[in-house]
């Protein structure tokens, strides 16, 4: 079975891009809706923190690129780093990018996260898996952390 090399999301959001710029970039405000965000070092090659219940220690990311208002994205570690007896190259990461464009409707959010296929034939498919269902499950979360701030106005 080939495992796709990316999972790619859009989200249409009915605020301004800047908001939305805003609650993906932003430390105080990425940390409410991704949850899982420990510490972030907001500039390029700096670092974030991810770091889930039950696991012993964070998976980093580093910051590849920010273009305001449209283009934030990181290189996170795989699934697979969170086993320690594991030995992995530094190649094993994915490329997780946020594109945001302005649309009459608010802002298409395009979120795609590539390369897996670098990542050892052994865990190709359940790190794509677990982060198809990451995905799943933060981007609502985003929706709604706008939303309440949208009322919260």
């Amino acid at each position: 079975m080939t495992i796709p090399d990316c999972i790619e999301r859009i989200e249409m959001l009915p605020v301004s891009r800047e908001r939305v710029w805003d609650a993906i970039t932003k430390p105080e405000q990425f940390s409410q809706w991704f949850d899982i965000v420990r510490d972030i070092d907001f500039r390029v090659g700096g670092t974030i923190n991810f770091t889930w219940e039950n696991e012993l220690s964070p998976y980093p990311a580093v910051i590849e690129k920010i273009e305001p208002p449209q283009c934030f994205a990181f290189r996170w570690a795989s699934y697979a780093f969170g086993h320690p007896e594991l030995k992995l190259p530094p190649t094993a990461t994915t490329l997780v990018t946020f594109t945001l464009e302005e649309v009459a409707e608010g802002t298409r959010l395009t979120v795609v996260e590539s390369g897996f296929a670098s990542l050892p034939d052994a865990f190709q498919a359940q790190s794509h898996q677990e982060n198809v269902e990451g995905w799943q499950s933060e981007l609502p979360k985003l929706r709604l952390y706008l939303q309440s701030t949208i009322s919260a106005t």
